[in-house]
């Protein structure tokens, strides 16, 4: 055995991490190796559904693509009924995807390969760290090993949780079905083994609970996480500037989506307030976390409380965590932006802190591009399919922030608005500033922009 494991240990050292994790592609821009190897993934996915003992009725193409795209990039939306199209063995292949998506192919792969050889290379070191937001002072290993981890645990007690509440709801297939919806929550993927995502549930506050706990523990990310535990057990730990700025814009949002929605006239009608205020909290903190689940009707809902959902779904979740949109702290540095250059300020503070120029321009430029991103898919979308311009915006804020919830019409969409969803929802998974740097950028500028920017780190 000890030979054995030494040989797997030899052979893994003679191939590059990026190598095996891309099927054999690398390049010297490690974020075309992130695009490449989302996407080879995404492929293997598309393939493993067309296979014949996947689904129970005879799928097209597109849509078992369009089901693999979404499940990779964690998004949740579906053109077709999950439970109804697929065996579990394509259910399988989907939490698979979902798993590989949500924490992130790179960091799985370097957590076992270093598990089994104990060695990591500069370069895999490189595209990991590019593909992952990495805490002053932490080292790189060290937050891999805490995100395996970390997931690893919520995971296991998300399904402990859903097993017996399940059991209790009589809902068969309850093994199943609680594995299906823990990795799904804290992946926040949307993906629900149940006809109705989790309407059936609406009033269950079991389940709700453990979705909503799930899904903020894996949106509001590892760092946080990491912070949190950190603060419990020492003392005189202080939280850092970046947890800070996730709980206030986490409670911001969840606050004012809440009470938005639970004003609207169209939500949870004839409902007391009670279940009002649950069904504002639940679908506010689907929209926040990008987990895209849904316990009410989301086609009733006016132009109004869409598109303040589709604000929340364009801010979405946390760095370093498994949700998708601009994330919080590129909001908050752009809102310290104007509000300096509204107040005539040289430099750009949040809270009280400076916050440095690169990080000012990166987020600047996620805003923009995310913003321009939905502009160009929904002009597309609105010449190729007849709903309302309310229900487009929405549906592709939805895409590309990789959050799944939409207004009932993804199943409707024509081959050109499919499409336009899937290039949405795999820009939103690799992110927009590493999607236009693997086009834009050459071997020789990356060189010096990294450079750059580990000088004004320093």
């Amino acid at each position: 055995m000890k030979t054995f494991t030494r040989y797997i240990r030899q052979l893994l050292l003679r191939f590059s991490l990026t190598r095996l994790t891309t099927f054999g592609h690398q390049s010297d821009i490690p974020e075309r190796n992130i695009l490449t190897g989302y996407l080879v993934y995404m492929t293997v996915g598309f393939g493993l559904l067309m296979l014949p003992w996947s689904t129970h009725i005879h799928t097209g193409w597109l849509d078992n693509l369009f089901t693999a795209v979404s499940a990779v990039s964690t998004t949740g939306l579906a053109t077709v009924d999950i439970p109804g199209t697929y065996t579990i063995f394509g259910q399988f292949v989907i939490l698979l995807l979902i798993q590989i998506g949500g924490v992130g192919y790179m960091t799985m792969s370097s957590y076992i390969i270093y598990r089994l050889t104990h060695h990591s290379d500069q370069y895999s070191d490189k595209v990991v760290s590019t593909s992952i937001a990495i805490p002053y002072g932490m080292k790189l290993h060290d937050l891999v090993n805490n995100i395996i981890h970390f997931t690893l645990i919520f995971e296991v007690l998300g399904f402990i949780s859903f097993f017996f509440a399940l059991r209790h709801a009589g809902v068969e297939m309850a093994g199943w079905n609680s594995v299906f919806l823990s990795i799904s929550s804290f992946c926040t993927a949307g993906f629900s083994p149940f006809s109705d995502s989790l309407c059936r549930f609406s009033d269950n506050i079991a389940i709700n609970l453990t979705v909503i706990l799930l899904s903020y523990a894996g949106a509001m990310g590892f760092i946080f996480i990491t912070d949190m535990s950190h603060k419990l057990s020492r003392r005189n730990y202080s939280i850092s500037f970046t947890s800070k700025v996730i709980m206030l814009t986490t409670g911001i949002l969840t606050i004012g989506g809440t009470v938005i929605l639970a004003l609207s006239p169209t939500a949870a009608t004839g409902q007391g307030w009670g279940q009002r205020l649950l069904l504002s909290f639940f679908q506010t903190m689907s929209a926040m976390t990008t987990v895209g689940y849904n316990t009410m009707d989301l086609s009733t809902l006016r132009v109004g409380p869409i598109l303040v959902f589709s604000l929340i779904m364009f801010v979405g979740a946390s760095p370093s965590g498994t949700g998708g949109g601009v994330k919080c702290t590129s909001v908050s540095a752009v809102w310290g932006f104007i509000v300096s250059k509204l107040g005539l300020k040289n430099d750009v503070t949040f809270l009280g802190r400076i916050i440095p120029p690169y990080r000012v321009y990166t987020a600047l430029t996620s805003v923009i591009t995310y913003g321009t991103m939905i502009f160009f898919g929904s002009v597309i979308l609105s010449y190729s399919e007849p709903f309302k311009l309310s229900q487009i915006l929405f549906e592709a804020t939805s895409a590309i922030g990789t959050v799944g919830l939409s207004t009932g019409i993804t199943p409707e969409l024509s081959a050109i608005g499919k499409m336009v969803i899937i290039v949405l929802m795999y820009v939103g998974r690799v992110g927009v500033i590493t999607f236009g740097s693997a086009l834009v950028i050459n071997t020789r500028k990356k060189r010096f922009t990294t450079h750059t920017k580990s000088d004004l780190a320093a």
